[in-house]
């Protein structure tokens, strides 16, 4: 039986870069979605190193179960993919095997689809190469839908992470008004709050943390952002 590969974020960016230099052009079409994108915001959360939202800790055997693929994307169809890679698609697998990495493109999730992913998507530039990386609150729309109807390991692992990561990047874009998009802040909030309706109230220092960083914002345009703490947010007061 092969061994599994043990993957991590390196391993991630030379995928996405042997793509890039193979095939030009791709990485501007398509998403980053799955495990290889979870791993983006895991990677984003430890360089913040905000000791309330550590990244969570994971086991030796955890770490073999985060991935599964070399990457996984969004926004071309399994034909199209196919006609691009000039590569056959393996079922078993769910994957195409292409210049030695296992590469999927999903066509379409539980929640997650990809007029929405293709158009919220964060643009993410690293030295060596450029690539689209779905949206941390529609991840986590689509894990929250994952776990309510299986159970992979994996699906776990990056429900936790996206979650720590998202509470992580609510205080701290409420922490710096000067960037703050109020009208994107609570349209993602919402997104979030549907998916998963205990986010903002079940952990307690979160909560507290948000509140008094909603709280100081002085601006007139910040108002709409107050209101929906007022709503939302347990405890919310100025």
């Amino acid at each position: 039986m092969a061994q599994p590969k043990l993957y991590d974020w390196e391993r991630i960016r030379l995928a996405l870069r042997q793509l890039d230099e193979a095939l030009p052009g791709l990485l501007q079409g398509v998403v980053l979605i799955g495990g290889g994108a979870v791993w983006f915001y895991r990677e984003s959360l430890r360089q913040w190193a905000d000791p309330d939202f550590p990244v969570p800790a994971t086991t030796p055997e955890e770490e073999l179960v985060w991935l599964s693929k070399d990457v996984d994307f969004m926004g071309l169809t399994v034909r199209e993919a196919a006609d691009l890679l000039q590569s056959r698609w393996d079922e078993e697998t769910h994957s195409f095997h292409y210049a030695g990495l296992e590469v999927d493109f999903l066509e379409e999730g539980l929640v997650l689809l990809p007029d929405e992913a293709l158009r919220s998507a964060r643009q993410a530039e690293l030295p060596d190469v450029r690539f689209n990386v779905a949206e941390a609150a529609l991840l986590y729309a689509e894990k929250c839908a994952l776990l309510a109807c299986q159970a992979r390991p994996q699906d776990t692992l990056h429900h936790a992470l996206l979650r720590q990561f998202l509470r992580c990047e609510f205080c701290r874009q409420a922490e710096h008004p000067a960037a703050l998009r109020p009208n994107r802040w609570i349209a993602r909030a919402k997104n979030v709050k549907t998916a998963d309706v205990s986010f903002f109230s079940e952990d307690k220092p979160f909560a507290q943390r948000l509140a008094r960083a909603i709280a100081a914002l002085q601006q007139h345009e910040h108002s709409a952002l107050k209101h929906w703490a007022k709503h939302h947010l347990p405890g919310y007061s100025e």
